[in-house]
């Protein structure tokens, strides 16, 4: 169950991926200060998804190569997305990505994604793990490949941008889109009481 909702907020990322793939510059230049959060129409066991902005960090130890970050949420659960926008790049499952802090503390972190090569890694966070992130500033990140391992050095803006966005979707309360249809519509009812009935409205299951 758990990897079937992983594959399916990586079908979600690869797409949003493959938008910001054609975007001509990277996350360096400036802070962003509007959450940016978009949530889907689609669910996944009735539940719904939302994400953050992905950022692009160019890989230090490879030219003319950008791996993308972002962040999305089901539920109350946050989950963290790596994807380095290069072809036949393999990562197996359980393989590490280490996070390096401008303090000198290491985390790794496991991918929870199966042996992909499209440089794919995902991971429902801890919230020790997001309040690490939150709290520090982070210097590097290296991904773990059959191929080689790839390094992201991480600017003060990306880490301010990083930062904004785990508060932001942390704070975020998930829209029931369903209910609040459901809602307009019975009020719209009210206000038309005198009006005859054109129907039974069978509400979604949620």
């Amino acid at each position: 169950m758990k990897f079937t909702k992983i594959f399916f907020l990586f079908i979600l990322f690869l797409g949003m991926s493959l938008k910001a793939q054609k975007q001509s510059t990277d996350s360096l230049e400036f802070a962003h200060f509007d959450c940016g959060i978009t949530q889907t129409k689609q669910r996944l066991d009735k539940r719904f998804f939302a994400s953050t902005p992905s950022l692009q960090l160019r890989v230090n130890n490879d030219e003319f190569t950008y791996t993308t970050i972002q962040f999305g949420k089901r539920k109350n659960k946050i989950y963290l997305y790596l994807k380095i926008l290069a072809d036949n790049i393999c990562i197996k499952k359980d393989k590490n990505v280490d996070v390096y802090f401008k303090s000198g503390e290491v985390i790794t972190l496991k991918n929870e994604y199966p042996l992909n090569c499209e440089a794919f890694f995902a991971k429902q966070m801890k919230k020790k793990e997001l309040q690490k992130l939150k709290d520090n500033e982070i210097s590097l990140i290296k991904i773990y490949t059959y191929k080689k391992n790839y390094e992201m050095y991480l600017s003060e803006v990306q880490n301010q941008d990083i930062h904004h966005y785990i508060d932001c979707l942390s704070a975020y309360k998930i829209k029931k889109t369903d209910e609040v249809k459901l809602k307009n519509k019975d009020k719209r009812s009210k206000n038309n009481d005198h009006q005859p009935s054109t129907g039974n409205y069978q509400p979604i299951e949620q």
